[in-house]
């Protein structure tokens, strides 16, 4: 019974601190896709004159990198980059409480065991 207690009190502590580091993994992998797709968008938009031989050209090479969500004009790219200011944002913001909470799982975690065995 005690064995049973200490395995579901370490997976009660463990399966969250997994879930907080998986999300922050994804987030920063996809933020990471996300900047360096606009830093290849802007190399595009700021390509010198006569290097496409068209507007749609220049659009089609920015596609090529990155479908756009949302497609208005001059706006095409404002969801990506709303997107990359909340999550620059977001990771700066979330940091310190991410490790804050995955702190506390360890330690609740390991005195549910200490407790289950003393």
């Amino acid at each position: 019974m005690k064995l049973m207690l200490t395995l579901m009190t370490a997976l009660g502590g463990l399966l969250p601190l997994a879930a907080i580091i998986w999300g922050g993994l994804a987030l920063r992998k996809d933020y990471r896709k996300l900047v360096s797709d606009l830093d290849a968008i802007d190399l595009v938009i700021e390509a010198p004159e006569g290097t496409f031989a068209s507007s749609e050209a220049q659009s089609a090479a920015m596609y090529a990198i990155r479908e756009p969500k949302f497609n208005g004009g001059r706006l095409t790219y404002t969801y990506e980059w709303s997107q990359r200011l909340v999550w620059a944002q977001a990771m700066n913001d979330l940091r310190g409480p991410a490790w804050l909470a995955a702190g506390g799982l360890v330690l609740a975690t390991v005195a549910g065991a200490w407790s289950i065995w003393v």
